[in-house]
């Protein structure tokens, strides 16, 4: 009796060790597109800039002539993509240029064959 009571604890301590704990895909940031960079012009100010690309992630307290937009994705423990766009300004706080490229696609393709749900009854 006591080596089956210690048989089943060893296995049922085994048995959770190897579970796995679902983890959701992950979306951080902002997500800019190549055509909101292209409605950029120079000399348009913050407020015509945050309407076109929205407000930006960072916001650098000591310089006020920059806007950073950062985005990642992550799928599990896989980083899928990144990117960080900086939007910069003049003196007079009139948008002059952008630094950063965008990936590919920056629409990220986040599901998989696995995470797709399971369909229970499907109607031909």
């Amino acid at each position: 009796m006591f080596r089956f009571i210690i048989t089943a604890t060893l296995v049922t301590l085994l048995s959770a060790c190897t579970m796995q704990v679902y983890k959701l895909n992950i979306q951080q940031g902002n997500i800019v597109t190549q055509d909101m960079l292209d409605q950029l012009k120079p000399g348009m100010s913050k407020t015509q800039i945050a309407y076109i690309m929205g407000n930006p992630v960072l916001n650098d307290t000591f310089s006020i002539r920059q806007w950073d937009y950062i985005y990642r994705t992550e799928r599990r423990e896989d980083e899928i993509s990144k990117y960080h766009i900086r939007v910069n300004f003049d003196q007079e706080y009139r948008y002059t240029h952008f630094e950063g490229s965008l990936p590919v696609s920056t629409d990220p393709v986040l599901q998989t064959k696995d995470d797709q749900p399971v369909k229970a009854f499907e109607k031909n």
